[in-house]
């Protein structure tokens, strides 16, 4: 997506420590915005994770939370089955796609993003995804803790309070950068999240009412308090620096990154962007398109997420597939490859399989809780449906 010939060398602060003890803290931006327009909340972290990878901008955490509701969808979703379209124009709710995956959520005031944008070889961070998840969410985990909520870390990248999520979690790498989103939530607004997701009919609605509100908890709901935003914006950033063990410095937006903030604007309103991941571009219903071709759809819920495969195959061999959902995949972009390597496979057989294996050891993938037989049965589930 950008440019990956220029470096940024993270800068270092020396200071002294315990005494005469000199330790070595890297220093990272502290973006305290408070609340913005909803399309900003989803595309400033894109764009500081382009200015890193062009030398613009620097390893950064933004404190921000949406002054209007929004939905955003994950990169892998497809938002004509996953997104409620019509009730969200007739309520004036924004709709966008974000660059990391993850399903959709309606988010509002009720919430408090943080969100880090940082070179993926920064000294604070971790490349395996796993570990990345398990320190990095610990600094809100902590946050919660010290409202006195029992929180702790859930794989593959959530926050959990007795079983129940109560902090959303993902990450992605954009060019030479990582970024993590997350929220810490006040209060939510269950009723709409319900009404713009896409459902077969309104008594599977009410059984999806039923299951968010056993499944996802609040600050509020935890303690019966409300607590001052503030104060826990300052120990969640408090956290950040201690347990990262980073100096975090306030800043502002450079003139660039204005620049490209809204240089992307018509990007995330694009439908090219909105309905990129589409299995339209197959038609899905599951009849037969000659003697020799047919096309069937699933979806397959594997530890990591759900999976959706729409594959059409002439004469037995896949001429062409897409897969969306809301897992997650390091690096992201390579599920196109894994579509690629996928034509011309052999159904039936162990080739499919194996194609996908040569991606991800090709590649290094990383999919936490969504493994190459995942997507075989998925791919094997579609076929069986044509």
């Amino acid at each position: 997506m950008v440019g990956m010939n220029a470096v940024v060398i993270p800068k270092r602060l020396l200071e002294p420590r315990f005494g005469c003890e000199i330790m070595t803290l890297e220093t990272w931006r502290l973006l305290d915005i408070g609340p913005i327009e909803p399309i900003e909340t989803q595309i400033i972290y894109d764009m500081i994770a382009q200015g890193i990878t062009e030398g613009e901008s620097e390893n950064t955490l933004i404190i921000c939370w949406p002054a209007k509701p929004l939905v955003s969808l994950g990169y892998f979703q497809e938002i004509e089955k996953d997104i409620d379209l019509a009730f969200c124009r007739e309520n004036d709710i924004f709709v966008t796609r974000r660059v990391i995956g993850g399903g959709g959520v309606y988010l509002d005031e009720g919430q408090m993003f943080y969100q880090l944008i940082h070179r993926v070889d920064s000294p604070a961070s971790v490349r395996n995804i796993d570990a990345y998840y398990r320190k990095f969410l610990e600094p809100p985990v902590q946050a919660y803790r010290n409202l006195g909520i029992d929180a702790e870390f859930k794989p593959v990248n959530d926050i959990q309070v007795e079983g129940r999520k109560i902090s959303g979690n993902g990450a992605g790498d954009v060019g030479d950068a990582r970024i993590l989103t997350g929220n810490i939530i006040f209060t939510f607004n269950y009723d709409m999240m319900v009404k713009v997701l896409k459902v077969p009919d309104e008594k599977f609605r009410d059984k999806i009412a039923k299951g968010l509100r056993e499944r996802l908890s609040t600050i509020e709901r935890e303690t019966g308090k409300t607590f001052n935003r503030e104060a826990v914006k300052k120990d969640l950033i408090h956290q950040f620096e201690k347990i990262l063990d980073i100096k975090l410095v306030p800043g502002e937006m450079t003139e660039w990154e204005r620049t490209r903030m809204n240089e992307l604007k018509p990007k995330y309103v694009s439908d090219e962007w909105l309905h990129w991941r589409s299995g339209g571009r197959l038609d899905a219903r599951t009849v037969k398109i000659s003697a020799s071709s047919s096309i069937g759809a699933v979806n397959h819920k594997a530890p990591g997420g759900l999976m959706r495969v729409t594959v059409e195959d002439v004469d037995n061999k896949i001429k062409d597939i897409v897969i969306s959902g809301d897992f997650f995949i390091y690096p992201q972009d390579a599920i196109s490859d894994i579509e690629m390597a996928l034509i011309g496979a052999k159904v039936g057989t162990e080739e499919v399989l194996e194609r996908i294996k040569g991606v991800y050891e090709k590649q290094s993938l990383e999919s936490p809780g969504v493994t190459p037989e995942d997507f075989d049965t998925a791919i094997k589930l579609a076929l069986e449906a044509k």
